[in-house]
């Protein structure tokens, strides 16, 4: 009988997230649809912008870094280790189109379905360990301010992938995660609601 109940089972959209929101809410309002379309479109534009705050940002405060205080780690950086920064990158990028949503869609699952869904799209894996999921989830009780979590764990998930534990280097890093997180938002308010970049934020 499985063939049979495949008939109610069809899955209606592409990407799982997507297929289970769907089969999740009767229905879904002009906005939800138009975001599901930007899907694909968003997922090319965080990834272009995760190649640029790579090469802009985190390369330029490592070779920072090395030049300031004798070090090699920059040379340590292999294909395998800058795939797992670019990773790491995509995930606290994630968490901003996470945000995003948060303001529009408060108190509902649609946050969280379609974030699911962008990293579907750049990824073609549903979140799982070491997503941005991760981000969110991260506590840390040494700060009041719990906002500065996922800023702290930026920074040392990249030394931990580099092996570079200098005290100064995660909070090096961490620093970045404002300009990271407001180039993002432009990134995505961008094809989201198409609200123009007029100037890029400063990047040292």
């Amino acid at each position: 009988m499985s063939w049979f109940r495949s008939l109610f089972h069809r899955q209606k959209h592409q990407n799982p997230a997507i297929d289970a929101l769907y089969r999740k809410m009767k229905s879904t309002d002009s906005r939800t649809e138009e975001f599901v379309s930007l899907l694909p479109k968003l997922a090319a534009a965080i990834e272009e912008g995760r190649d640029y705050l790579y090469r802009k940002v985190l390369e330029a405060q490592i070779k920072d870094f090395d030049a300031h205080y004798g070090r090699h780690v920059f040379e340590k950086i292999d294909d395998t280790k800058k795939t797992a920064i670019l990773h790491k990158l995509t995930a606290f990028m994630l968490v901003s189109y996470f945000n995003e949503l948060t303001d529009l869609y408060n108190d509902t699952a649609l946050p969280s379905s379609l974030t699911d869904a962008l990293h579907f799209e750049i990824y073609e894996a549903m979140p799982s360990k070491n997503s941005f999921v991760d981000f969110l989830t991260y506590k840390n009780p040494n700060f009041d301010d719990a906002s500065m979590a996922p800023a702290f764990k930026l920074g040392n998930d990249v030394a931990e992938i580099l092996e570079t534990f200098d005290f100064s280097f995660p909070l090096i890093i961490s620093q970045q995660a404002p300009l990271i997180r407001q180039i993002s938002k432009k990134i995505i308010r961008l094809v989201l609601f198409n609200e123009p970049i007029e100037a890029d934020p400063k990047i040292q």
